[in-house]
């Protein structure tokens, strides 16, 4: 419209002056009423937020979303995008060109954004931007958060076909399956369709039940947008609750048993705390670094799991929020969390391949609770993981297998079924009627909708695959665990051998030399035949009933030859026979440095908190066996026997290990048992052996040999390294077992001061498979006198430390001798008996005497008994020395002597000392520093320097952590201290009781 303004014209133009003003203030009147029109409707089309959220989301939500955002800026939600408090914010309302946003998009401000390399706003887009914050920037979303993308609405398939997404059981035995944007309810029986509940934003990534069956709870949302919760009424078929907090799709969500709290999970990284009854977000529990794709709370609704993508499992206490412990033995994203029906067990597992399971020690305040177990369970991705009953677990895996597991110590009971597809969800139903699990059933609901029923006969049982199958093909002599004992007894007059002298040609089965057994054979590997062919073998025929045992060795290097023999047993065909097999369970590779083939100590091997003492470890087909843990970050496991050169099993030879070097803990798998499908080798072992496994001789070999079937076998005998020679002479002897063992003695002279020990040590040898005990009997201790008694070498360990300890009562008692064990009762009344006489026994110290030592052991029921030779003498002297006493860790006042711990538990107990003149550091020693404990039970947390007592200083408080292997019983233990004359404490007791609950909720104890 344009205005023209003219000069006071004539009558003859307007007329008089004043029909003049009249005119003009009616155009006036015109152009207000115009122009205010103008304004009015521009009012009307102001750019609001949900016009501009888009543009957000597409240009700037990708660096500054909710998760992580670049420069702690973020637009994911107008408040967050007001929030801004730097000096120049990033909306100012009204003022464009002050608007750091604005300034940034336009190139007025470095850097330009979006990127330059990145998709760029249209001309339309930033002029809607730009007028949206001249407005003023309001929001005009009183709403929840948005929770649905501009995307092509594309048709869906026909129902039949849609996709599964997850699914669970309902009561009745109906399945309730979740699919995108819709929940569809089923009778199992049949399939049928029920009913269905749309509405859902995004896809149903979760679906639990309530703890009554009454209520189902739903995650769901749009990806990288928002998520959501809902609650379905089952009855009413109606959603009666939404919750949205989340800014990414919710991946898990679960009602608490007592029916006051949701947990939800979510790609945001974060979880919610929801209170049911108000519907309101309580608490965020954060820390997880990556997706929270599973959680679960415990039976009590006291503890929340969550199961993450940053490869860790975290427990909550649910009423504070506060976080008790992060699991992070895991080396790959944990997909699901479980916790077991006792509420005392964690079991999770994910992209690594392996279950775990964790016992829950602290529901109160933060605490290391152990990791008990961990198997290798799939050969893919662990998907699911449901208890079908109180000792059984069912996983479900990318590798399209549904197993079976025993829970309380994670065992394969086998696999299930093989699938058609991917899982997405364990059902499980048992008629009440069926309280012995009888009847149990499981559905795997795979990825189609298929849900087909899993009705075996391993549901409900608890015993293993493996104790189902036949004993497996290695000597039985030789027990798989230590406390085993050896299985045939030994034989008073064994059989004298035939003596053989070899006669080539022997140098192949056709030709070999025919024994009989028992056998000694002079042979040697002389290079060539009579007739000059070049030879390297030798080779035996002999005949064995199925289930003989045989103990083969080779006698050369310890009789001067230069051979390095090598004997294997072979079947007529030259074939290998195997001896048995070992399956992979976990792998790891050394780490910091690799091992040479007699090392015992500082085995550093990669995620060694998954493994537990004695089990067997495989690298390059030799076998070791884990004896004690690694005692600080600079230290390795010790392997069997813990000293000295390294023991091996099955009979394998020592190697050397490389650095990165692959090895694998594994279990012997009986004899019909079948490999589980875990994704990791099974190494055959066969019936042979180069290096002698007890490492007593050398480089001469050893070979025990069960005979898997009567039959004809050979025996062949060979250098290891190919040579050969007139002078690599042998001498093999093939023999009965003959379970036996014999001891030496350690410091047996005892010479200490009144109020004071001293220690001394007992080593076996054992020899054919004695694996058992071993009683050490002390006959002629006089009164006032505490010692180990009787000390006892555990089975399958090789020394054992005791101690004689010469109380007050020592030096004016009657030198009457006791042969019985002295109790700690009886120790008290010998000490209050002396109470004041220190004084007079410095002064009379009794004549010297002798202790006897008589050793004993079992095997197959049959007692053998050495008497040693050796003896204890023992003297009192005058001499002032450190003592030192232990004491109660909470009352230095009250001395201690006993102890009670449960397998996996941490005690403590204090040490006072009297200094008697010492000014030094005083030791107790390192890993060694509690003497005789049981196997299994070691001192704990003595850093770098061992357990001492600093200058200056007279008491320190020790711990003592019971492996979860260690079996109930009762022992001696001591410390020594490395002063002059190294004094002992008197002995004390450990009680090992049971541990204290088990995986069935009818026994564990209210939290």
């Amino acid at each position: 419209m344009r205005i023209l303004i003219h000069p006071l014209r004539t009558k003859n133009a307007f007329g008089s002056a004043a029909e003049y003003l009249r005119t003009a203030l009616l155009w006036g009147a015109v152009f207000c009423l115009g122009l205010t029109a103008t304004c009015w409707s521009y009012a009307a089309e102001l750019v609001t937020y949900s016009q501009v959220r888009p543009i957000l989301d597409q240009y700037c939500a990708g660096c500054h979303g909710a998760t992580d955002p670049e420069g702690d800026f973020s637009v994911a939600s107008y408040d967050s995008l007001m929030a801004d408090s730097r000096e120049l914010p990033a909306i100012v309302p009204g003022q464009p060109e002050k608007s750091h946003l604005w300034q940034l998009l336009t190139g007025a401000e470095e850097p330009r954004m979006p990127p330059e390399d990145e998709v760029q706003p249209s001309g339309e887009e930033i002029k809607q931007l730009r007028q949206w914050i001249l407005d003023g920037a309001d929001n005009d979303s009183a709403s929840p958060m948005q929770l649905e993308i501009a995307a092509p609405q594309l048709p869906t398939a026909p129902r039949e076909n849609q996709f599964a997404s997850t699914g669970c059981s309902l009561p009745g035995g109906a399945i309730a399956i979740g699919r995108f944007g819709r929940v569809d309810i089923y009778d199992a029986p049949d399939t049928t369709l029920q009913w269905s509940l749309e509405g859902f934003s995004g896809k149903v990534n979760s679906l639990r039940t309530s703890a009554d069956g009454k209520q189902l709870v739903v995650g769901s949302g749009v990806t990288g947008v928002a998520g959501e919760i809902a609650v379905i009424d089952i009855s009413s078929r109606k959603i009666v609750q939404r919750l949205q907090g989340h800014s990414d799709a919710v991946y898990c969500a679960s009602l608490s048993p007592d029916g006051k709290w949701i947990a939800s999970g979510s790609y945001d990284r974060k979880v919610i705390l929801w209170d049911v009854a108000t519907g309101k977000a309580v608490r965020e529990l954060t820390g997880h670094n990556g997706a929270i794709y599973d959680l679960d709370f415990d039976a009590q609704s006291k503890l929340l799991a969550t199961a993450s993508g940053d490869q860790t499992v975290k427990l909550w206490q649910v009423a504070t929020g506060l976080r008790l412990d992060t699991f992070g033995q895991p080396e790959g994203e944990m997909y699901c969390v479980r916790f077991a029906p006792d509420a005392q067990h964690v079991f999770a597992a994910g992209a690594d391949r392996q279950i775990r399971c964790w016992q829950i020690v602290s529901s109160d305040k933060p605490a290391i609770n152990p990791m008990l177990h961990a198997r290798y369970a799939h050969e893919s991705t662990v998907l699911q993981l449901e208890f079908v009953n109180a000792g059984q677990l069912v996983s479900t895996s990318a590798d399209l297998t549904a197993k079976l597991w025993q829970a309380e110590e994670l065992k394969s009971l086998g696999q299930l079924a093989e699938l058609a597809d991917v899982p997405v969800a364990i059902l499980t139903r048992t008629h009440k009627a069926a309280a012995d699990n009888s009847d149990l059933r499981i559905q795997v609901l795979q990825i189609t909708g298929q849900s087909p029923w899993l009705a075996s006969p391993l549901l409900g049982k608890h015993q293993t695959l493996a104790e189902e199958a036949s004993t497996p093909t290695s000597l039985l002599l030789e027990a798989s665990a230590p406390a085993t004992q050896p299985k045939t007894a030994p034989q008073a007059r064994p059989p004298a051998p035939h003596d053989f002298t070899e006669v080539e040609p022997n140098n192949s089965v056709a030709e070999a030399t025919r024994i009989s057994l028992p056998a000694k054979v002079a042979g040697a590997i002389a290079g060539v035949d009579a007739v000059g062919n070049e030879v390297d073998a030798d080779y035996f025929k002999f005949s064995a009933q199925a289930g003989e045992q045989w103990i083969f060795e080779v006698m050369a290097s310890r009789n001067g030859s230069p051979l390095d023999s090598r004997i294997e047993v072979l079947g007529m065909d030259s074939q290998s026979l195997l001896r048995t097999r070992l399956q992979a369970v976990r792998e790891s590779y050394f780490t910091f440095r690799g091992k040479d083939s007699a090392t015992s100590d500082d085995f550093r091997l990669h995620k060694w908190e998954d493994m537990e003492l004695d089990e067997y470890f495989y690298a390059e087909g030799e076998v070791s066996r884990l004896w004690l843990y690694p005692r600080g970050p600079d230290s390795g496991f010790k392997v069997y026997p813990g000293v000295g050169s390294r023991r091996t099993y099955f009979d394998t030879t020592p190697v050397s290990h490389a650095l990165g070097a692959t090895g694998y803990i594994v279990r012997e798998l009986a004899l019909a048992e079948q490999p589980l499908p875990n994704g990791l080798p099974v190494f055959p072992i066969y019936f042979e052996n180069d290096d002698d496994p007890f490492r007593r001789h050398g480089a001469d070999s050893r070979l025990e040999f069960v005979a898997p079937a009567t039959a004809d076998y050979i025996a062949r005998v060979r250098d290891a390294r190919g040579f050969s020679g007139d002078d690599f002479k042998y001498e093999l002897e093939i023999r009965r077992p003959k379970p036996d063992f014999s001891l030496s003695v350690g410091n047996s002279k005892l010479s200490m001061p009144i109020d004071s020990g001293r220690e001394w040590s007992v080593t076996a040898t054992r020899s054919d498979g004695l694996e058992g005990p071993i009683c050490i009997a002390l006959e002629g201790v006089p009164n006032g006198f505490l010692a180990t008694n009787p000390l006892i070498i555990e089975a399958g360990q090789e020394r054992a430390f005791g101690t004689l300890y010469a109380t007050p009562a020592a030096a004016i008692l009657p030198d009457t001798s006791s042969n019985q064990e002295l109790t700690e009762d009886g120790s008290n009344a010998l000490a209050n008996a002396a109470e004041g006489a220190q004084e007079v026994a410095t002064t009379m110290p009794p004549e010297p005497f002798v202790i006897k030592l008589i050793a004993s052991s079992e095997v197959a029921g049959q007692r053998i008994e050495h008497e040693l030779n050796e003896t204890l003498e023992v003297t009192l002297v005058e001499r002032s020395e450190l003592q030192f006493q232990i004491v109660d860790a909470t009352d230095s006042n009250r001395e201690v002597e006993e102890l009670s711990i449960r397998p996996g538990e941490t005690i403590s107990a204090r040490i006072l000392i009297q200094r008697q003149g010492v000014e030094s550091r005083v030791s107790f020693g390192g890993d060694d520093s509690g003497r005789n404990l049981p196997h299994g039970a070691y001192v704990d947390n003595i850093g770098l320097n061992g357990l001492l007592i600093p200058e200056g200083q007279n008491e320190r408080e020790f711990f003592i952590t019971a492996a979860p292997k260690l079996q109930p019983g009762r022992r001696q233990f001591h410390l020594q201290n490395d002063s002059a004359g190294k004094a002992t404490s008197r002995p004390l007791w450990l009680n090992v009781l049971p541990p204290q609950t088990k995986l069935d909720p009818s026994d564990s104890e209210t939290r």
